[in-house]
């Protein structure tokens, strides 16, 4: 779309608003509007949403697993209002699942036999994004370190108790990455990075998970001793995240490839091979933060 820009009096440059867009998030004469400045572009948006956003999705035809994926595509795509026909119970009884473990403040509005609408009835906290974002790694933080705890305890059996955390952490990264959808970072350039991390950040705790689940055995000293440097790693970028040095950012780069050819050799002589691999996994993962986290620090 295309406005011409309109010179008033000497100085003042004026372009105006497309009809069709006042029209639907019912800017009125007189109301102020927000204008980032992004490079050549400026980014021109109402203070507060002025209606929800709403979807239809049919699931009929989709399996558990496929489900849960368009769902959660549109609860981070932003949509306050989701419409999802469906034919049976077992759809019904995943999209609850969904409501209680993944979509904070969604709640069923309406449902019938071949259909169910789910819309966000709590005001989104866009001003509590960091917050929720230092929360997140607080919480995959707590997992690393449990399961880290239980397994040189020896209380493997106690593993499937931590996987709340890994939950919380779902809940927590898909929230942040809604209102990067939604309404971003102030500095719209750097709102990619952000989602970066947090899209890392719950497959991290999604390899601390699968440790737990598989951890039923002793493991060797060795992969304890590797377990705790990837925790390591870990906290030190979360660290890093918060407190940018690019001289620890360059420490951190070598101690990650150190950190990795080592349990690559362990991998192919241990029987800890399965656990050895979702650790690696973790610092590969972890060790991604590292050109997002300078972006957002530039």
């Amino acid at each position: 779309m295309k406005r011409r820009v309109i010179q008033i009096a000497d100085k003042t440059l004026v372009v105006s608003l497309p009809t069709d867009w006042v029209r639907q998030w019912g800017v009125k004469k007189g109301e102020e509007v927000d204008v980032v400045e992004t490079g050549p572009r400026l980014i021109v948006s109402t203070a507060e949403p002025r209606m929800l956003r709403k979807g239809v999705v049919d699931v009929s035809n989709a399996s558990e697993r496929a489900l849960r994926w368009l769902l959660s595509s549109l609860h981070k795509k932003g949509y306050d209002e989701i419409e999802i026909k469906v034919n049976d119970f077992q759809h019904t009884s995943v999209i609850d699942q969904l409501l209680k473990d993944l979509f904070l403040g969604f709640a069923v509005v309406h449902r019938s036999g071949s259909s169910c609408i789910i819309r966000s009835l709590a005001k989104e906290l866009d001003d509590q994004l960091q917050v929720i974002v230092r929360r997140a790694f607080l919480v995959t933080l707590s997992l690393a370190d449990r399961s880290l705890e239980l397994i040189r305890q020896k209380k493997y059996s106690e593993l499937n108790n931590l996987l709340e955390l890994e939950k919380q952490n779902n809940q927590l990264t898909n929230f942040c990455e809604r209102i990067l959808n939604k309404r971003g970072l102030d500095e719209p350039a750097k709102t990619s990075f952000l989602y970066v991390i947090m899209w890392n950040l719950e497959k991290i705790a999604d390899e601390y998970k699968y440790i737990c689940e598989s951890a039923n055995n002793k493991l060797s000293k060795s992969s304890v001793d590797v377990f705790a440097e990837v925790n390591s790693l870990l906290r030190r970028y979360y660290e890093l995240f918060y407190k940018f040095d690019v001289v620890k950012l360059s420490e951190l780069s070598d101690d990650f490839k150190v950190l990795k050819n080592r349990i690559e050799q362990l991998i192919v002589k241990s029987e800890d091979a399965v656990v050895l691999s979702h650790l690696l996994h973790i610092a590969l993962k972890t060790a991604d933060f590292s050109a997002s986290t300078f972006a957002l620090n530039d």
